[in-house]
């Protein structure tokens, strides 16, 4: 399936440019600040230049509707580009047992979908991004981790890929990866740039105050995760009321820029653009409806990553659907830039 226009469909060509919705006008210049700059130097760090993803261009749909250990909600996905497989992160939206929350399937498959192994974590987190990082023989997965009673992670946690392993949030094995750059880091979720080496980390400091920092994933790895080596951070838009009507799904980086998957089920998809090098408050620079698996049952977004394919760079995002009970995950991916 191609993300072929269907309808109407509205793009955002300006960096102030308006944006209209059924949920109301968004205006790029007055998504509101999320608070001020924390110091200087690196928190005010630009991030070298580079294109940006065309959202009306070309792509593909590479997995279809495949069915994930477990029978789970697909959350968000990660690419190991070394070995071009995917890990998926799920949740049991069904749980009601207190000692459960958090628990989360990754499922291992190759880049079309059929399944090559799984391992279980328990009282991690909601799921809503993962990075795979390939390091010394072993594929590293950054999840959010130490899962509170609202069943969204509180840390940021490391650890080998194991199929069939189970992994409790105590484990020796998770190494803690949580940034501390000073400010309170409400409910941080990991992102892996695999064409610069960074790790970016989007969080919030308060209700609707959500941020960006990246590092080096070398210092990440390392435990590095201090002010003094961050490279860049920013303040991310206010989301406001149009964040009430399309719910947060994930996110990626691609050099300069950032890209939000947002939307709900059974409703509209939105990719939205941030440049990181936006002046004071990082900006929407794009924001584009997509069509891609309209068909599909239940559809809701879920999930962002960077695929570094042979043929270029493609940025992926994702869906869950529910046919007759049977959860299932789409990748979709974009391969043009502007």
């Amino acid at each position: 399936m191609s993300d072929i226009p269907q309808g109407t469909r509205r793009h955002a060509l300006g960096r102030r440019g308006l944006f209209r919705s059924g949920a109301g006008i968004v205006a790029a210049a007055a998504l509101g600040s999320a608070g001020p700059l924390l110091g200087a130097g690196p928190a005010e760090a630009d991030v070298p230049t580079s294109d940006r993803f065309d959202l009306s261009g070309a792509g593909g749909n590479p997995v279809w509707k495949a069915s994930l250990h477990a029978n789970w909600v697909m959350q968000s996905f990660a690419y190991d580009n070394a070995h071009q497989h995917i890990y998926f992160a799920q949740v049991n939206s069904q749980n009601s047992d207190p000692d459960h929350v958090g628990d989360l399937w990754i499922t291992k498959t190759d880049t079309s979908g059929r399944q090559l192994g799984s391992m279980a974590l328990h009282n991690f987190g909601h799921g809503v991004s993962i990075a795979a990082e390939p390091y010394n023989g072993s594929v590293y997965l950054w999840t959010e981790w130490m899962s509170s009673s609202s069943g969204f992670g509180t840390r940021i946690g490391r650890f080998a890929f194991q199929d069939g392993a189970v992994l409790e949030k105590t484990s020796a094995a998770v190494q803690d990866r949580t940034p501390s750059i000073g400010d309170a880091m409400i409910n941080p979720q990991p992102a892996i740039d695999p064409t610069t080496g960074r790790l970016l980390v989007r969080y919030k400091t308060g209700t609707d105050q959500p941020r960006i920092v990246a590092f080096n994933l070398s210092d990440a790895r390392a435990g590095r995760l201090n002010a003094e080596h961050r490279l860049a951070e920013r303040a991310l838009p206010s989301r406001g009321s149009w964040g009430t009507s399309n719910p947060f799904q994930g996110f990626t980086a691609y050099g300069r820029y950032a890209y939000l998957l947002e939307g709900r089920a059974n409703g509209p998809s939105y990719i939205t653009v941030i440049d990181l090098n936006d002046t004071g408050q990082t900006t929407v620079v794009d924001r584009w409806e997509t069509t891609a698996g309209n068909s599909l049952p239940g559809r809701e977004p879920q999930g962002m990553a960077i695929w570094t394919h042979s043929s270029g760079p493609r940025l992926a995002f994702g869906f869950h659907s529910n046919t007759g009970g049977v959860r299932q995950a789409s990748v979709f991916y974009k391969s043009q830039f502007v």
